[in-house]
């Protein structure tokens, strides 16, 4: 059980935010849990503020990118990051999960990470929030989609890890994370708004004949297309990360 003085402590310095009227009145919390626990990296070098602003920017990046920033979507209106360590409450190891609009981040992986916490975190949250957000086929969509999808909202804004795979590399489309994530970037750069789309089409089913739809080839042939562009004697093209 989580210490009551840490939950109230959480409370009366959790920072909530709203959004413009740009785009539907989201509120976005962050709780850090940490205080008083051998994990306080998170506290120290990011904080609530940033991280409500991130929570925040990520949100409204999202949102954009489904062009769902006035309607549609799902309607939720209060995002909710907890920061807590998954092994002091009997968690798996995880960097972080989604339930509905929470999410809770593992202060235990914080508190290790090699490099930039700021950076690190900000991507854990633009991943996060493309889970929030986006359709799932009412779960049939393959969980590589899933997670190349929320991996590709990371990718695009600016802050995948530099320590993920080239573009080019990866056994199978559908593998998930940052291969799923560069092979969907390579989609978009053939048919702008394909992301945007796809994730439309999945709101109640899924099906690879979506591929076809949308660009004309079966998602094997695109693979095969992606593979072969990004072919060379030497290692794949390096990929930059702007912040």
């Amino acid at each position: 059980m989580r210490p009551t003085h840490l939950f109230l402590f959480a409370i009366l310095f959790a920072v909530a935010l709203k959004s413009t009227q740009a785009i539907r009145e989201i509120e976005c919390s962050v709780f850090d849990h940490t205080s008083g626990t051998p994990d306080t990296r998170f506290g120290r070098e990011v904080g609530t503020q940033y991280g409500a602003e991130a929570l925040l920017d990520a949100t409204e990046f999202v949102l954009e990118t489904f062009g769902q920033s006035e309607t549609g979507g799902r309607g939720y209106d209060f995002i909710l990051l907890e920061v807590e360590s998954f092994f002091a409450n009997g968690r798996p190891f995880a960097i972080a999960t989604t339930n509905g609009s929470q999410i809770l981040v593992n202060a235990d992986y914080l508190q290790t990470f090699p490099g930039n916490l700021i950076d690190e975190f900000t991507g854990i949250v633009y991943f996060t929030s493309g889970l929030v957000w986006e359709w799932t086929g009412n779960g049939r969509a393959p969980a590589g989609l899933i997670t190349g999808i929320a991996d590709y909202m990371r990718l695009t804004a600016g802050w995948g890890y530099e320590g993920w795979p080239r573009r080019g590399l990866g056994l199978r489309w559908d593998e998930g994370y940052a291969i799923t994530a560069n092979f969907l970037q390579y989609c978009e750069g053939l048919r702008r708004g394909f992301v945007l789309d796809l994730n439309a089409m999945m709101i109640d089913l899924y099906n690879d004949a979506y591929f076809v739809e949308l660009l004309g080839k079966s998602v094997d042939e695109l693979w095969a297309d992606y593979k072969l562009e990004y072919a060379s004697p030497g290692p794949a093209p390096a990929q930059t990360f702007g912040h």
